[in-house]
């Protein structure tokens, strides 16, 4: 064999094993095993478990049992303050401020309960329409005003504004903030594979 046959050779063997060796995870129906869904990473996942809700969280690794988030840990941390009055005595004042720190947080696979995942990852699209619904709502401050000056056909007129903006904002904010739920106690089992 050639020089170049022997490092041609070499890379193919490791570009197969580097390719083999990738695991993803993935969520597994419980009774219908065909049925997989890959996680994405770059996703955001609202995580249920036992005794906390870990809400939009992405997943930063993962192991054959347990996935690692990065979340917001609140500690406790003791600031101790001296001040002097005027006739020399000191006055000793103890603050306990809350302080949330981001930690890396490592939960079992059989310790998560539901796991969520938005239906749109990109939702800057819905800013929009919580304006408009916004104003519908202050729209409603101006229909005393229109009773007195246009009695009831003002308000009816203001009434078919406020209606207009609630079918227009109502139904985009209702999709947008749907999540699509995964059952980890009954139908889905997280794998890695």
């Amino acid at each position: 064999m050639t020089y170049k046959t022997i490092i041609t050779f070499a890379f193919l063997l490791f570009s197969i094993t580097n390719v083999e060796g990738q695991n993803r995870l993935l969520l597994q129906h419980k009774t219908k095993l065909s049925k997989k869904k890959h996680l994405n990473l770059e996703r955001e996942y609202h995580i249920y478990t036992f005794d906390k809700i870990y809400k939009r969280e992405k997943i930063i690794g993962y192991t054959d049992s347990t996935i690692s988030i990065s979340s917001w840990t609140k500690i406790y941390k003791d600031s101790i303050h001296t001040y002097k009055s005027k006739k020399n005595i000191d006055f000793v004042y103890t603050e306990t401020p809350s302080i949330y720190i981001r930690d890396t947080t490592i939960i079992a696979f059989d310790d998560i309960q539901f796991l969520k995942i938005d239906w749109f990852k990109n939702k800057r699209w819905l800013e929009p329409f919580g304006w408009i619904a916004i104003a519908a709502v202050f729209v409603v401050i101006v229909l005393p005003v229109m009773a007195i000056e246009d009695g009831s056909q003002g308000v009816k007129e203001w009434a078919m504004v406020e209606a207009s903006l609630l079918a227009v904002s109502v139904p985009p904010l209702f999709l947008g903030t749907r999540k699509k739920t995964y059952n980890l106690m009954e139908k889905w089992t997280l794998k890695v594979e």
